[in-house]
């Protein structure tokens, strides 16, 4: 019997090519899509799950509950780990490790890069994170001062021709280290990537500082593994109030978070999460309209096998075999899909690798789990998408098919469901296409937003410590660039915004007992508002010339309306336990992503001093001016003569990654509306077929009365119109309601025209896509029409 089965599908197959074709393109199309977004998903929610016995280790984080919010903070003192572990027993291992922020490595002058993943950490990393050593070993890696370890891909960097284990390495031009060991290059999906490590010794022996000493200084990532059967809520719960014990007038919390969550719920933001949950559905979706399509089609493809079945279940062929047979026919569509869908994902998989910007691969065997769980998802779609024509198609009366008189049946009249499916294509097609130009329109609107300074035209130089300078005041430097025609203004501070940023909590005067304001901080010299073109809106800037501004401050409107006060009595207040006088109020700018709300902001005076790590920002004329750019860069390096530094134009989106999100996400959405709206033209070309065939005699009857092909038209095309407006008034609201579901903080204003448009462009689309078959209907002669069996 099965070789039958085979035999009559192989036979209905090429008998009916241009069907067949349509059929396997639609669903390998649908599968192609949810094959691509399932590993961008599975590949999300991986993050560092591939240490041993990742399901027991845990970000230990803190809750800070302050006057403007609750947020929650990634950085804790470096002791917490050594408490931790000395003093819980649930705890089997706890590090900590911490980010170094950028520094210039040599081997050779020529063989200098800057590496912004460095880290110091202890030996114990390499106990707790599954890290695979290609050279040296895990005992003597970080055993001493002054070593350093290298992943891979430095290593060939540094050392393309050399053994690098031994060799020196000069960092920022001024600190000898001596590599110790190569790592293999950590996972791409890991939040913690060290290109090279550092020991917390190192850091002491270079900077005569000992991090573990400090539980007011927090600026280090503690990681901790619970032992086996250890309840981490309850573990949770039990070191809540940890930081009391050492820090004072703190209302601070422990928390601890799974190390794959950390990924997809980044601090207390959930915005990533969502983000995935959006790419599932669409994948989701994607494939249930390939599905409903598939089932479409072989519905309307069922009219030319009316006699067939008819003539089966006269010579005693059973409902069961039929099903049987249907099913087996669309189980094997189905797998053939699969396979072209396998085709289609591995040439466009370099295409979607850039939308979403990570690196995906099918690995049929090793990942062996993902591709029975795509063969599983398979043959549940074949099973579910054949089981309605197979049961509609087995329970036909065998005497009306064999007269095609089926189709006149009640029960026919009546039955809609297939309209409701084409219904349910065409409201996911317009809600992706709502949704695409809706995160489009969010994109552009930040992209564009007022960030409350000018980017236009500014520059930046970071520079690192430095021992020596030309002059070792600001101003001197200043002096020089203002001496450039085309120069404006130049400050110096310790952060820029979207390139770096720090975070405090902090008082004010009059704040009721223990209440604090969660607030970005940074400290600039006094030109920094007027180089950045920020606005002051009451009080006064920097002036260096006074001593009394080294206790100065200004602050942001968000910082003064936390406090409760007028933009007047903000001057003169005293913040941060009242060291500080507030001397300046400024309008608000973006300091981190437009995305987020913008934080209460505390700016306090740069001495001006050029030895230390920092930022040196200048406002020129025109920043394409080639000759402007190289006389800076020559000042630069006469003022810092043994320093490497960053210079280059001001980029916002530097250290935006949830800019980088919402571009992948708006490329993904577009490209699967158009894939959705092509699914479904193809079910509503499927319809169209249907329902002409239904009714080529009531055409021709209706030819032969004196009708005109124009008012058949007009006919047929209005039950799919009645369609399309149905979709569009389920769609619309969906969309508008889908798009407050948006969690950036600001969003663009509703631009209900462009659902308009949107309506009428899916009419057109469903006008011409029916036109080819149901002009066909029309002009046909009724002759033939009625001649019809």
């Amino acid at each position: 019997m099965l070789r039958s089965f085979l035999i009559l599908a192989i036979r209905n197959f090429f008998k009916n090519r241009t069907y067949s074709v349509i059929n396997i393109f639609g669903l390998s199309v649908g599968l192609a899509a949810f094959i691509m977004l399932s590993l961008f998903v599975k590949y999300e929610s991986s993050y560092d799950t591939y240490h041993k016995d990742h399901e027991r280790i845990y970000m230990v984080m803190q809750l800070v509950n302050t006057a403007n919010e609750i947020t929650t903070w990634t950085q804790l003192p470096a002791p917490v780990s050594v408490e931790l572990e000395n003093k819980y027993a649930e705890v089997e291992e706890a590090i900590t490790i911490r980010e170094i922020w950028g520094e210039y490595l040599s081997s050779t002058k020529e063989r200098t890069f800057y590496e912004e993943n460095g880290y110091y950490a202890n030996p114990d990393i390499f106990d707790l994170f599954r890290i695979n050593f290609i050279a040296g070993n895990k005992e003597t890696a970080l055993d001493a001062p002054m070593k350093i370890v290298l992943t891979e891909t430095i290593a060939k960097k540094l050392f393309p021709d050399v053994n690098p284990i031994g060799q020196n390495i000069l960092v920022d031009s001024k600190r000898t280290y001596q590599v110790s060991a190569v790592i293999e290059d950590i996972p791409f999906n890991s939040n913690a990537r060290p290109s090279y490590l550092l020991s917390f010794e190192t850091h002491k022996s270079v900077f005569n500082e000992d991090y573990f000493e400090h539980w007011d200084w927090h600026g280090a990532r503690v990681y901790i593994k619970l032992k086996e059967n250890v309840d981490a809520k309850l573990f949770e719960s039990k070191i809540k109030y940890l930081l009391d014990e050492f820090i004072e007038d703190r209302d601070e919390e422990i928390q601890l978070k799974p190390i794959w969550m950390v990924h997809l719920r980044q601090g207390s933001e959930d915005g990533y999460w969502i983000a995935i949950l959006l790419y599932g559905t669409v994948g989701l979706f994607t494939l249930l309209l390939a599905a409903i399509n598939f089932i479409n089609l072989t519905t309307a493809y069922s009219l030319t096998r009316a006699k067939e079945i008819g003539v089966k279940k006269i010579v005693g062929c059973s409902r069961i075999s039929l099903m049987k047979q249907f099913l087996g026919e669309s189980l094997i569509v189905v797998f053939i899909s699969l396979l072209v869908a396998f085709t289609i994902t591995e040439a466009a998989l370099p295409l979607f690798n850039r939308i979403v910007s990570v690196p995906l691969n099918i690995k049929y065997i090793e990942d062996w789990t993902f591709t029975l769980f795509i063969i599983g998802i398979t043959t549940l779609t074949g099973i579910l998408s054949g089981l309605y024509p197979a049961l509609v198609l087995s329970s036909l009366n065998p005497l009306s098919t064999i007269k095609n008189q089926f189709f006149d049946s009640n029960r026919f009249k009546k039955f809609s469901m297939r309209k409701g499916l084409i219904i349910f294509q065409l409201v996911m097609s317009i809600l992706f296409v709502i949704t695409t130009l809706g995160v489009l329109g969010q994109f552009n609107y930040f992209q564009n937003k007022d960030l409350g300074f000018e980017k236009q035209n500014l520059l930046i130089c970071r520079t690192k410590e430095t021992e020596k300078v030309k002059i070792n005041e600001f101003s001197a430097l200043r002096d020089e660039l203002l001496q450039i025609p085309d120069v404006e203004e130049a400050s110096i501070s310790y952060n820029t915004p979207f390139y770096s940023s720090w975070g405090q909590t902090m008082n004010w005067e009059g704040a009721p007992d223990g209440e604090k304001i969660n607030c970005r901080y940074n400290r600039a010299y006094a030109t920094f508002l007027n180089t950045l073109k920020i606005d002051l809106l009451a009080g006064r800037h920097f002036d260096v010339s006074r001593a009394v501004d080294s206790n100065a401050c200004i602050v942001n409107e968000t910082f003064v309306k936390v406090a409760g006060w007028s933009l007047e009595e903000a001057i003169g207040k005293r913040v941060w336990d009242l060291d500080y006088t507030i001397i300046g109020v400024v309008k608000d700018f973006h300091e981190q992503s437009p995305f987020t709300k913008i934080k209460p902001y505390f700016l306090y005076s740069h001495p001006g001093y050029l030895t230390h790590d920092k930022d040196i920002n200048i406002r020129v004329a025109d920043a394409s001016n080639k000759e402007t750019i190289r006389e800076i860069e020559s000042i630069l390096e006469d003022f810092f003569p043994e320093s490497n530094f960053e210079f280059g134009l001001f980029d916002e989106n530097i250290n935006n990654g949830t800019n980088k999100v919402y571009a992948g996400m708006a490329k993904t959405f577009g490209f699967f509306s158009v894939v959705s709206i092509v699914i479904a033209i193809i079910g509503l070309f499927a319809l169209v077929s249907f329902s002409s065939k239904r009714k080529i005699k009531e055409i021709g009857i209706r030819k032969v009365l004196g009708a005109r092909s124009i008012q058949i038209y007009a006919k047929l095309a209005r039950e799919y119109l009645i369609l399309i407006i149905l979709a569009n008034l389920i769609a619309i609201p969906l969309g508008i309601l889908f798009g407050k579901t948006d969690p950036s903080y600001y969003k663009q204003e509703d631009n209900y025209s462009q659902l308009f448009w949107i309506m009428i462009l899916s009419i057109v689309i469903t006008l011409l896509t029916i036109s080819i078959q149901v002009i066909k209907s029309a002009r046909s002669n009724p002759v033939e029409s009625l001649r019809y069996e």
